[in-house]
């Protein structure tokens, strides 16, 4: 029996003289799904691409305002995620004012809300993937790049959580509790 799993369509012949229910329509079918659906893996990858690619240009962009600076530590990373966070909040204040009591917002306008909304749920719960600033060579790496998506992923990226949603770290509860021992006598345990 001949092998007729012809995987696209171009390169299947006599497609114009078949059959509505004959088995070379089936092979065109099947070549034409399997072509929708290579379309759309490739259309979720760009637009994946697409917004890390944003991101990260972002966080280049305002490198420049600490100039000559060539590490950041932990603390001061999480500072940036906090401001790549508060980045839309003028347009969101203007979105407040001017929508009307008793009004719904546009599709456009609560899309954009809502992914405001959850970019900042991701990153208070398990962060978000931002340049590994804490190491010279990504720093490096990161100015000098052109801003092409093939090349984003010599960027090594970290998730890190902004600074407003890291808890206290123990050692200042620690010292509450010495200070609490020391003064009324009693060890705290």
């Amino acid at each position: 029996m001949p092998n007729n799993k012809r995987k696209r369509v171009s390169k299947i012949k006599g497609k114009e003289k078949a059959h509505p229910y004959s088995r070379k329509a089936k092979q065109i079918s099947r070549a034409m799904h399997k072509e929708s659906q290579i379309a759309k893996a490739k259309a979720e990858r760009t637009s994946g691409a697409m917004a890390r690619g944003q991101k990260v240009v972002w966080f280049r962009d305002n490198l420049d305002t600490a100039e000559g600076k060539k590490l950041w530590t932990i603390d001061e990373l999480r500072e940036f995620v906090d401001r790549y966070l508060v980045r839309n909040q003028d347009e969101v204040d203007e979105l407040a004012e001017k929508k009307k009591a008793g009004r719904a917002l546009s599709p456009r306008e609560a899309f954009f809300l809502q992914a405001i909304e959850v970019e900042a749920r991701e990153a208070r719960l398990a962060g978000i993937e931002v340049p590994d600033l804490t190491n010279g060579a990504v720093v490096r790496t990161l100015r000098a790049w052109d801003g092409d998506l093939n090349s984003i992923t010599t960027i090594k990226l970290i998730k890190c959580r902004p600074a407003s949603a890291v808890q206290p770290t123990c050692a200042s509860a620690n010292s509450e509790d010495q200070e609490i021992a020391k003064l009324t006598g009693m060890t705290v345990g």
